[in-house]
């Protein structure tokens, strides 16, 4: 039966459209004013290292102390971006702040590459003296080959074989002595920072704001670790999925919206206790139990199977705005589902069938065969419960007996979707090759980009 204090649980982690716009445009705007503020600084507080410097030289000088400023900025604007904060999540959605994050480190990398020759070409050298009193110009150095390192490592750790556990650490750890070196750094080698001052004094408050940040976003697992669950179920899916299912070891509810996502760890002696994120497949109007259906892709994926019953999960969330909660109640619905890509719609269909909601959805789910269809005997019985549902299963690789075969393309799309409202709140999730392919034939349908909604995960 349906739980009767799911909706007023759930609808209050969601903040109205118009506030998130609000709250989004002011946030952007203090960035704004934060970033005008800190390039600025080269004029306002002009160093005695520029008075005797004139025409293209000065020019250059100054500009590459606003570059490695922004640089500078970018690199306290990680932690934030990264640091899975859910005030930032109810705002932006934390996928497209991780997005975000790896845009700028792009952007860190490459800043940080051309502002050491912008201030070093005036004074006539690319290469800094091996002088005692060149101390903070060769901090920036490692600062700078920690930098580079940290971008290398962290854009194609895969392809030296380096597991995600161990890069996470070492990227952590990088983090931290990256925004050190940059304090000191910017705090000793110019004469705008080296005195008392407002750039100073700038420096300073954002040096302890980090921090700060930093060892909240550290105790995170000691927060997690307060309100453990208890793995209750582990049994195969279908296919190479694994369906866990946990119970909270105390009477504490976890609240969230049909389709987020969480971070889930387990105190096992199977698998290694670093969190990682996954859809939650359960629905809030069975508040009781927790359910992931976990893919079998990786090092630490491929251990999932071997949890025991009783072992100790924790558990850390709710993120994510991909949800059909957050569009219009009498909205139509589009889900296009790729293998796995199926549990944030479970998670939104068995809501949806707990509630009795009749609205029309046409779910299209790609697998590549029959045997890599999980809850397939669920998901017949939500065709039944849900009246305005229309499914319709893809097989990519062999066709079978009342299936379609065939890959997702404009044509085949065009043919299934035929009918319905161009106005649909259109849901996307799967393998990154198929959701763009998808979402780009979807806007050729006339579909807006708007109403394409889309959950990308490798966080």
């Amino acid at each position: 039966m349906p739980h009767q204090g799911d909706d007023r649980s759930s609808t209050a982690t969601m903040v109205t459209q118009k506030m998130r716009a609000l709250w989004a445009a002011a946030i952007v705007a203090l960035l704004l004013l934060t970033l005008a503020g800190v390039l600025a600084i080269p004029f306002a507080f002009e160093s005695p290292s520029m008075w005797y410097k004139f025409g293209m030289e000065k020019t250059s000088l100054r500009a590459g102390k606003m570059l490695g400023l922004t640089a500078g900025l970018l690199i306290f604007l990680q932690l934030p971006l990264a640091g899975r904060l859910k005030p930032l999540d109810r705002i932006f959605s934390l996928p497209g702040l991780i997005r975000q994050h790896r845009m700028h480190a792009w952007a860190i990398a490459i800043l940080a590459l051309i502002h050491p020759l912008c201030v070093l070409i005036p004074e006539g050298r690319l290469i800094v003296p091996l002088e005692m009193r060149y101390w903070p110009e060769w901090i920036g150095v490692g600062l700078l080959v920690f930098i580079l390192s940290q971008f290398v490592v962290s854009r194609w750790r895969q392809s030296v074989g380096i597991a995600f556990h161990t890069w996470l650490r070492l990227h952590r750890i990088a983090g931290l002595l990256v925004a050190g070196l940059l304090v000191v750094h910017v705090l000793y080698v110019s004469e705008s920072f080296s005195e008392s001052g407002l750039p100073r004094l700038a420096v300073a408050v954002a040096a302890a704001a980090f921090l700060l940040l930093w060892l909240w976003v550290r105790s995170t697992r000691l927060r997690m670790r307060r309100k453990p669950y208890l793995v209750s179920r582990v049994e195969p899916a279908g296919g190479d999925c694994t369906c866990v299912e946990l119970t909270a070891a105390a009477q504490t509810l976890f609240s969230y919206v049909p389709g987020q996502f969480a971070w889930v760890s387990f105190e096992s002696a199977a698998v290694v206790p670093e969190p990682h994120a996954f859809t939650l497949s359960s629905t809030p109007s069975r508040p009781m139990m927790l359910q992931f259906t976990i893919r079998a892709c990786g090092d630490w994926t491929r251990t999932v199977a071997g949890l025991s019953i009783g072992d100790r999960a924790f558990v850390q969330g709710p993120f994510g705005r991909f949800s059909h909660l957050y569009t219009d109640p009498d909205r139509e619905l589009i889900m296009i589902a790729g293998g796995i890509g199926i549990t944030p719609m479970l998670s939104m269909l068995r809501f949806m069938a707990d509630r009795g909601d009749p609205r029309p959805v046409t779910l299209i789910w790609s697998n590549r065969g029959k045997e890599n269809v999980v809850f397939a005997d669920e998901m017949d019985e939500l065709a039944a419960k849900l009246t305005g549902l229309r499914m319709i299963p893809i097989c990519t690789r062999i066709a079978e007996s009342g299936e379609r075969s065939g890959r997702l393309d404009w044509k085949t799309l065009e043919i299934m979707l035929n009918g319905c409202s161009r106005r649909s709140a259109v849901f996307v999730c799967g393998p990154p090759q198929m959701m763009r392919q998808v979402i780009t034939d979807l806007k050729a349908l006339s579909f807006p980009a708007r109403s394409i909604f889309s959950e990308v995960f490798g966080l």
